[in-house]
Formats: C-alpha cells, sequence, structure tokens
C-alpha cells in the first residue's frame, strides 16, 4: 500500500453515498423539494468530499499523463462515439421499444424532480459539467483510491461496481427489471472502459470526452421521450 491511500473508512463512504442519495431523490422522495434538494446535496458532495483529502493524495492523474494527451482526446472520441453508435442501434432494436414504453414514467419523473421546464439547461449541466465531475469522482478519487488498496483488476471491477450502483436506482424506477439490471451493466462496462482509459493515460481528459459523448446521445434520447408523450 502506497503512503497516501486512504483508508476503508473514506473510500467505503464516497462508493455509497451516490447509491444512498439516489434512493432518497429517486425513490423514497421522489417529487417536491426533499428529491430535488436530496439531488443536489448528492452531487455538491461528490464535488466536495474528493477536495477534503487533496492535501493528503495529491492531485497527481487529475490531467493526462505527459505525451499522452493526443492519444487521450482521440480515444475519447473514439470510444464515446462508438458508445453512442451502438446506444443509436438499440434505440433501433427491441431494446430501444421497450425503453420508449416507459416515456411516460421517464416524462413524469421529470416533471415531478422540475427538470421537465429546464431541459436544456439540464442537458448541458448533465453533458458538459455533471460528466467531467463524474469522472473526477468516480475515476480520479474512487477508482484511484480503490487501486491503492487492490490489485488492479478488483480496483476495476469494484469502482465500476459502484459507479453502476445508483444508476441502477434509476433504471429500476422506469424499466422492467431484466432491461434495468441491463443498462446498469452497460453502465458498469462503461465503467471498467473509463477506469482503463485513466489508468492508460494517466488523467481525466480522454475518460471526460468519452463520457461527455454518452451523456449528449442520452439526453438526446430522453428529450425524444419527453416531447413523444407532450405530442399524445
Amino acid at each position: 500500500m502506497k503512503s497516501h491511500a486512504l483508508p476503508w473508512s473514506v473510500i467505503i463512504p464516497a462508493m455509497v453515498v451516490p447509491l444512498l442519495g439516489s434512493l432518497v431523490y429517486f425513490v423514497w422522495f421522489a417529487e417536491g423539494a426533499v428529491g430535488q434538494a436530496a439531488y443536489t446535496l448528492t452531487k455538491v458532495f461528490t464535488l466536495v468530499y474528493p477536495f477534503i483529502f487533496l492535501r493528503w493524495i495529491g492531485a497527481k492523474g487529475l490531467v493526462p499523463a505527459a505525451g499522452t494527451k493526443k492519444s487521450s482526446i482521440l480515444w475519447g472520441l473514439g470510444s464515446g462515439l462508438t458508445i453512442c453508435a451502438v446506444g443509436v442501434l438499440a434505440m433501433l432494436s427491441p431494446i430501444g421499444s421497450m425503453i420508449r414504453d416507459s416515456a411516460a414514467a421517464i416524462a413524469d419523473r421529470a416533471d415531478g424532480l422540475g427538470f421537465d421546464d429546464h431541459y436544456l439547461l439540464f442537458a448541458v449541466f448533465i453533458s458538459l459539467i455533471h460528466s467531467g465531475l463524474e469522472e473526477f469522482y468516480w475515476r480520479w478519487f474512487v477508482y484511484g483510491q480503490l487501486r491503492e488498496r487492490l490489485a488492479g483488476r478488483w480496483a476495476h471491477v469494484l469502482a465500476a461496481l459502484s459507479f453502476a450502483a445508483h444508476h441502477l436506482v434509476v433504471t429500476l424506477q422506469f424499466f422492467p427489471a431484466p432491461l434495468a439490471y441491463f443498462l446498469a451493466g452497460c453502465v458498469a462496462i462503461g465503467g471498467l472502459v473509463w477506469s482503463w482509459m485513466y489508468e492508460k493515460h494517466g488523467g481525466l481528459l480522454g475518460c471526460w470526452i468519452s463520457h461527455l459523448c454518452v451523456d449528449v446521445m442520452l439526453m438526446a434520447v430522453g428529450y425524444q421521450l419527453i416531447q413523444s408523450t407532450a405530442a399524445v
């Protein structure tokens, strides 16, 4: 174990707080001020919590290692656009039909959380800012600390499962369980890809670009689903 590795008492809360937050704002208090506040507080936590320990762990890994910037950008664009292409094909398959069947539930939840009236701003925040925040939190902080404690492959797997856990809470609210678990599994695979890219390039740039591309695609799908219910 390296000297700057944080204890499990710090790492475990980082792994589970986003999951608990998603239960509050998507399950227990899905509508109204409590849910909106829980969503905001959870995102503030993911931004602030790693900075509390920055003095001990340092800022290494926030930017690509020397000489890898171009490769990081290319890998980010290539992987992100590839995932988007797979997503578009999935929407043209029976999976897409199952997702469209849940359009009304998605629109209702967006309305309950107050997102539908400001969807464009919400989509920009998710795609541009939130994707970077998640990479900072899940790849740099959570995965970065897990690899100080565990063998490489187990750090990748545990970080990916932790990343997918709160997404599973969300997908279970909208889709049949088999589809929800499938989609959460896709998120876990994405987490594995991005932690591998982070390890390969020694920084977050490529992961962020890839994540941004995927979130743009997801926000576009979400917009189409919400608009389809408005047109009925």
